[in-house]
């Protein structure tokens, strides 16, 4: 009875086996056929080709595979912390699979089979060895190609053709189990690689985020809702108060108070009226407007941002030639000792000494200790969404910020109330809080911040005398108050007195703005308001400058006097103000022209372009959609003291790569000496393979930002021959 359980189980084994490789070599090929079909379909005399119902079938089953890695694998390696961040960031969205990350997939699934059936083999005795070595072949084929291709098309020689060497005397030689769990660990290697870099350079979602599903336009004198997409050029669109402007326009009537700062950088509101152009993307804080549709879709400027964006070249580099390219430099010492050990001791010595390169196995550990990083960071609210930038984050020598959004926040606070004749300050923020408490906009919401902190009681509106157009115009018992714009107190014929006149000259000097507070068409006074600093601006960047010597620059849309000020106050190395979009990216160029490595901080629309041509790039949770899915790093509590946890982080990770690396040389060199002298070639080889991994994923693993462990150091015998051979070797190698 036990046997024929165990012939039954052997056979659904073998049955699932046959079918998952079928499966996945079919679908590997369908991944190629499509991708040549797109190309053929980007021809418009080639007609669309329809896949037939069996590779419909064979798609869904490598779907459902697909999902169930996805499900339960992805999280597990990428961090529950970060995987939570990862799907804030893209809420709804599906990350759609890229070809290379399903065939990594499949490589591990396939990887394990070859396990399962080593194990019915051995219990059974059934011949499917065949199977085994199939599936070793189909896994090593990639590994083959990049060999073949580095050969006769770079006329190159690197390390991966002494690896493939290796396996292929392995594998000859009937190492069949050593070779299947070598392909496990070059399919998890392969996939924690894409995990790591998920959410790195994806397509961008629409700029303007969730378009509205109904907008009003007038037709014939009447305001008719009309879905989004009907929307034409030339149709008269209404704009009220909160609305996101959804196209590019000129304004034909009315007055509103805009926030572009997202943008075009600047940090205060501006003033629209008839004759002036709006923008796509932008937000109406106050007033009401009748726009003239220019440009919808495609065609607005904030779109075409995007377009730059989505056209931006990327980097990266095949996968088996990244996997390697941190271990290259040890070829030659490899391939010097395999030739030594063929003349000394045959063939089979010398591919096990080609084994006893153990540097290469600095590739999985640091793919463990970039997760080990990424898990820590997302812990410490930092969402890593490029693995690579724990590598480059080390060469950074100048960091340049946006200033509005990310050194300033978005609600400004008032600096000064210029009161006039009878009226108080108090009185005049009394009056400005009234009117405005019914407003969400920044400066409203600055007005009552101010009133509440000197405790203002605030008299009853009637409300039925509350009036919202150009400015805000209230009625309290027999008195009329207006909150606005200079424009609107001209427009209500009230006249400024030389010294609120004197205020407002300077405000447009410094960059700052005035609200004017009017009773009973008399002016009040005005309130003057400035971007507010971030409370740990400073400290950080005194910080980056004193324990990182960061160079510090500000990259700014808004004015000049603003920015100037900005900079001085941070004690940042210089500023650029008035930029554009393009040219935030242009002097992101100019920067790396000049041989400097670039880390950019922005938030908004007009930084997407230089958060992607930037070294390094970083933004905040609350920032625009488009930012967040620019850069390469989030700090998901919004706070800029994050960049120093940031750079710590960085610092533990490249120690601990620097501790596996000093230990894998090592154990190189002793194994390579045993390897001559003793018996058991490949055991030796294997056995300490699986000693200096223990110890490496023990070393990979190790808390990142704790205080006791944040320098990594192990205590040794200083007269051990560990510590002998690498002072001799190693005291001047700048590892990789």
């Amino acid at each position: 009875m036990i046997h024929l359980l165990v012939i039954a189980a052997s056979a659904a084994v073998i049955a699932k086996a046959t079918a998952s490789i079928v499966t996945f070599a079919l679908a590997d090929f369908y991944d190629e056929k499509r991708v040549k079909q797109e190309v053929a379909e980007a021809n418009p005399n080639n007609p669309p080709l329809d896949p037939s119902w069996f590779m419909m079938m064979l798609s869904k089953a490598d779907d459902d595979y697909q999902m169930l890695v996805r499900t339960y694998i992805d999280p597990i390696l990428a961090g529950r912390a970060r995987n939570q961040h990862l799907q804030e960031i893209v809420g709804n969205k599906k990350r759609p699979l890229s070809i290379q990350e399903k065939r990594s997939n499949r490589r591990l699934g396939l990887g394990f089979i070859a396990f399962g059936l080593l194990v019915d083999i051995y219990f059974t005795g059934i011949p499917l060895i065949s199977m085994v070595i199939l599936i070793g072949i189909y896994n090593l084929w990639p590994w083959f190609k990049e060999s073949y291709r580095l050969a006769f098309k770079e006329n190159r020689f690197g390390i991966i053709h002494l690896i493939c060497l290796y396996f292929a005397v392995m594998w000859l030689g009937g190492y069949f189990f050593i070779g299947v769990v070598g392909a496990i660990f070059s399919g998890l290697c392969q996939k924690i690689q894409m995990i790591t870099q998920i959410g790195a350079r994806e397509d961008l979602i629409d700029v303007l985020g969730q378009k509205p599903e109904q907008v009003w336009i007038e037709v014939n004198g009447v305001e008719v809702g009309i879905p989004f997409e009907q929307l034409k050029l030339g149709d008269t669109l209404i704009l009220d108060v909160g609305q996101m402007i959804p196209v590019d326009g000129v304004i034909l009537d009315g007055w509103a108070l805009v926030d572009q700062q997202r943008l075009t950088g600047e940090s205060q509101p501006v003033e629209k009226s008839a004759g002036d152009t709006v923008l796509a993307a932008t937000i109406v804080l106050g007033g009401k407007l009748r726009v003239c549709v220019e440009k919808s879709g495609n065609d607005t400027t904030a779109a075409k941002i995007a377009d730059v964006l989505n056209h931006t070249v990327e980097y990266g580099v095949d996968n088996l030639r990244a996997e390697f390219a941190s271990v290259e430099h040890t070829v030659w010492p490899m391939l010097a000792g395999g030739m030594f050990g063929l003349l000394v001791g045959g063939p089979v010595t010398g591919a096990a000494i080609l084994g006893c390169n153990y540097v290469v196995g600095i590739v999985p550990l640091r793919m463990i200790t970039l997760l080990n990083a990424l898990s820590t960071g997302s812990e410490h609210g930092i969402l890593v969404k490029d693995g690579r930038v724990l590598e480059s984050l080390k060469d950074i020598d100048t960091l340049v910020f946006d200033k509005t959004g990310t050194l300033t926040l978005d609600k400004p606070h008032i600096i000064g109330i210029h009161a006039c004749r009878e009226h108080n300050e108090n009185d005049v923020l009394r009056f400005a809080a009234t009117a405005e408490h019914r407003q969400t906009h920044p400066i409203a919401q600055a007005i009552l911040c101010e009133a509440n902190k000197r405790n203002l009681e605030l008299p009853v509106i009637d409300t039925a005398y509350y009036e919202v157009g150009y400015g805000i115009k209230v009625k309290i018992e027999n008195d009329e108050i207006l909150v606005g714009s200079q424009r609107f107190m001209t427009l209500e014929k009230i006249d400024l007195p030389k010294e609120i006149q004197s205020h407002a000259d300077r405000c447009v000097i410094d960059g700052r703005s005035l609200t004017y507070v009017a009773i009973n068409k008399k002016l009040a006074g005005a309130i003057e308001l400035d971007a507010t600093l971030r409370p740990e601006a400073l400290e950080i960047t005194r910080w980056l400058k004193k324990e990182r010597g960061l160079n510090l620059y500000i990259i700014s849309g808004d004015q000049e006097a603003p920015t100037r000020r900005l900079s001085n106050d941070l004690q940042m190395d210089g500023y650029f103000a008035n930029v554009l979009p393009e040219g935030k990216a242009g002097l992101i160029d100019k920067l790396q022209i000049e041989g400097r490595k670039v880390c950019f901080i922005g938030d908004g629309i007009n930084d997407a372009v230089a958060l992607r041509r930037a070294d390094v790039s970083i933004s905040f949770r609350g920032a625009t959609n488009v930012a967040t899915d620019s850069a390469q790093v989030v700090l998901m509590d919004d706070n800029l003291e994050q960049l120093k946890t940031l750079f710590e982080l960085t610092q533990a990770y490249q120690e601990n790569l620097s501790l596996n690396y000093r230990q894998a040389v090592t154990k190189s060199l002793l194994s390579s000496l045993a390897v001559l002298m003793l018996p058991m070639k490949f055991v030796i080889v294997e056995g300490v393979w699986i000693i200096t991994f223990i110890r490496g994923i023990h070393i990979a693993t190790r808390p990142l930002l704790d205080e006791s462990s944040k320098k990594i150091e192990i205590k040794r015998d200083e007269n051990s021959i560990d510590s002998i051979i690498e002072t001799y070797f190693l005291d001047n190698k700048n590892v990789k």
